[in-house]
């Protein structure tokens, strides 16, 4: 399960010649709040399904969002494409 080439995927998957560790690390710890935060208010919302409503959903694909401009070379997220 380790990929010793993954920063430089992620650096060619960026598109970003400059994508060094620093910056894997910024996109990977923010990935990391931003779920914890999802993970926290889906419990909320299973135990009280009238809270939050479908704002759980409109924030991860907002963060889909995010993410395809940070890796637009990524073969995975180009195959996810939005009806705006």
């Amino acid at each position: 399960m380790f990929n010793w080439k993954h920063l430089e995927e992620a650096k060619n998957k960026a598109g970003r010649p400059d994508a060094g560790y620093w910056w894997h690390f910024r996109l990977a710890i923010g990935e990391f709040f931003f779920l914890l935060v999802v993970a926290a208010g889906s419990l909320v919302h299973a135990i009280f399904p009238w809270v939050l409503d479908f704002k759980l959903l409109e924030m991860r694909i907002n963060r889909l969002k995010h993410l395809k401009e940070k890796l637009p070379d990524d073969e995975l997220l180009k195959r996810v494409h939005f009806d705006e």
